[in-house]
């Protein structure tokens, strides 16, 4: 799972939750339309687990937009409801990203005049980049790597001690 991946999901839940509504990712036109939201890449960061695994996490900010009066303000109630809405498509516990489950946090941005923020928090377990089980033995390079069965010892072999005496 990658980032695409995840932006393209939560695209996907807006859509379908206000169809019909622009959507625009990491960048903002000029003259854009309203109402519509902007998606953003905040953050993307992995951690280590184990020898295997790593935690992978990925923010996206996701920021709504209404329309404007006469005098060019935003309803705050709309923003409000906005905000709530996007709050509620992403309460979790987790959200389906293709085949897997990454868990998911929603946590309310700053309320700005004019418009709304939602920072959506993905995190899951992968395994790290480059790592070969030792024991899968379908795995080619593990296959290679030889095994401690496949070593011959000596064991007529004689050690000396600190005075030069065969022990």
């Amino acid at each position: 799972m990658n980032t695409d991946q995840i932006m393209a999901r939560v695209k996907e839940i807006i859509s379908a939750a206000f169809p019909g509504e622009p959507i625009f990712v990491d960048r903002l036109p000029k003259d854009f339309q309203r109402p519509s939201f902007a998606l953003e890449l905040q953050k993307e960061a992995f951690a280590d687990l184990n020898i295997a695994l790593v935690q992978k996490t990925v923010t996206v900010l996701v920021t709504g937009f209404v329309a404007v009066n006469a005098y060019y303000d935003s309803s705050r109630e709309e923003l409000n409801r906005r905000q709530d809405r996007l709050m509620e498509l992403f309460a979790g516990p987790s959200i389906r990203v293709d085949d897997r489950h990454p868990t998911v946090t929603a946590n309310k941005g700053t309320g700005a005049p004019d418009f709304c923020e939602v920072q959506v928090t993905f995190s899951w377990s992968d395994t790290r980049p480059g790592y070969h089980d030792p024991d899968d033995m379908t795995d080619p390079v593990s296959a290679s790597v030889p095994k401690i069965e496949n070593y011959e010892g000596n064991i007529n072999s004689s050690a000396r001690n600190a005075s030069g005496r065969t022990i």
